[in-house]
């Protein structure tokens, strides 16, 4: 007895739960994003909310891949149905000469 309203509720909107750990303290925030999400918006939410040691901010690793901003969390496999979510978040040392942080500079332009 449910309205037919119902199916239209659920749209192509597919969202995943990320964990970030940061790596200086142990530090963790679970986030509940759009598998569509930048990784350039993740850093900034994370710069907000989950502050990295250093000014410029930290990198973000998946899988032993460093996560460029100018990507999604699917292009990385972070996707809908896919266990074991965990990111970590480097802000051990500066990385304002890290790769991650000159694909957010490009996308600035």
């Amino acid at each position: 007895m449910f309205s037919s309203n119902e199916p239209s509720t659920s749209k192509s909107i597919d969202h995943v739960s990320v964990t970030v750990v940061r790596k200086s303290d142990g530090h963790s925030m679970t986030f509940v994003l759009d598998e569509k999400t930048h990784i350039h918006n993740l850093k900034q939410e994370l710069k907000r909310r989950l502050k990295p040691r250093y000014e410029q901010g930290c990198r973000l690793i998946f899988r032993d891949k460093v996560l460029k901003g100018k990507h999604t969390l699917k292009h990385y496999g972070i996707k809908k149905g896919v266990n074991d979510q965990a990111i970590s978040m480097d802000d051990t040392k500066d990385c304002k000469t890290s790769s991650s942080s000159s694909s957010d500079s490009e996308h600035e332009k």
